[in-house]
């Protein structure tokens, strides 16, 4: 993560990511939360590539749904 071009965004919002999960972890005694973090990151560090070619196709994404708010659809339900 810090060989990557987006290395100053990218470790600042893990590392605060990371240590919002640890203090949950210490309070509720469970990993799941630390998992969580590492699991969303490796797909973002996964992805990342396509991503970018996306970005540099120049396809016209502004009728995109915002991934977040899908995943908080999901997760009411």
């Amino acid at each position: 993560m810090r060989a990557d071009r987006r290395a100053a965004q990218w470790v600042p919002a893990f590392e605060q990511e990371w240590a919002a999960a640890l203090e949950e972890s210490r309070r509720t005694f469970s990993l799941g939360g630390l998992y969580a973090v590492l699991q969303e990151w490796q797909g973002r560090i996964a992805h990342a590539p396509a991503v970018d070619a996306f970005g540099a196709s120049g396809y016209d994404d502004s009728d995109a749904i915002d991934m977040a708010e899908l995943r908080g659809r999901r997760r009411r339900r």
